[in-house]
């Protein structure tokens, strides 16, 4: 990143799982490697917690933000994309949290300001605009369930969508990636598209069709990504900010 200055606020659910402490060891290390890559790069990084913040406090935290990364962690509380609870594989609910992400997106869709949701944060991305969840993805390839949590990650490719913005940013049309999900986008939100494909044809990547908003179901920030990975979307990003603060 050439300005120096750009304020990233990286945005996590919550900072304490006391119910799941092998699962927050495993979520806090690859936000922690996202932020700690992004520092490398030359982003001025804050890390927030939205449940710990909440609605009115995550957004007064991240007001200044030149840019937003939504990271990964539990299921989106159902209320928020009109589903229902009880859905196999349904995991803790973070309610506040799910509430203010959701208006850090929708206030980041009217201030233009570029957004890099991250599995969970692509999932927000897709809530906050108005789209749905398919609860439930029976299909395998997705995550693995019978080992300890670190082990969760699974490789399977991606089809990017030619011409979109992220397979430019790729440089290529086919992409290996790792993912530890159990949901996807199903109806997607408002001005979304989808641009990338799972080997099943469940959606891996959305575009906003005129904000610099995208999310990739994947973990490009996992401990064995493919190298080079997060930092091809973390360029892209700060492009999009760059010339968001040329703008202003």
């Amino acid at each position: 990143m050439s300005d120096a200055a750009a304020r990233l606020v990286v945005v996590e659910v919550t900072t304490r799982r006391e119910n799941a402490p092998a699962y927050d060891a495993y979520v806090r290390t690859m936000i922690d490697r996202a932020a700690h890559e992004a520092r490398e790069t030359g982003w001025d990084v804050t890390q927030l917690s939205a449940a710990d913040l909440g609605v009115s406090g995550l957004l007064d935290a991240a007001d200044s933000a030149d840019a937003i990364i939504v990271m990964g962690g539990e299921d989106i509380d159902p209320q928020f994309y009109d589903g229902e609870r009880g859905y196999e594989g349904e995991s803790y609910h973070f309610e506040i949290a799910d509430a203010a992400q959701i208006e850090l997106v929708r206030r980041a869709a009217a201030t233009r300001t570029p957004v890099l949701g991250i599995c969970r944060g692509h999932q927000i991305i897709n809530v906050a605009l108005g789209g749905t969840l398919l609860q439930h993805v029976e299909a395998p390839g997705h995550r693995v369930t019978d080992l300890p949590v670190e082990y969760a990650l699974v490789e399977h490719p991606v089809r990017l969508e030619r011409g979109s913005r992220i397979a430019e940013r790729f440089g290529r049309e086919h992409i290996l990636v790792q993912s530890a999900h159990h949901q996807v986008a199903d109806r997607l939100g408002d001005g979304l598209t989808a641009v990338g494909w799972a080997h099943d044809g469940h959606i891996e990547a959305i575009e906003h069709e005129s904000l610099p908003i995208t999310g990739v179901q994947w973990h490009p920030e996992g401990l064995l990504a493919p190298t080079g990975q997060l930092r091809v979307l973390l360029d892209g990003l700060a492009a999009e900010t760059r010339a968001q603060l040329q703008r202003s």
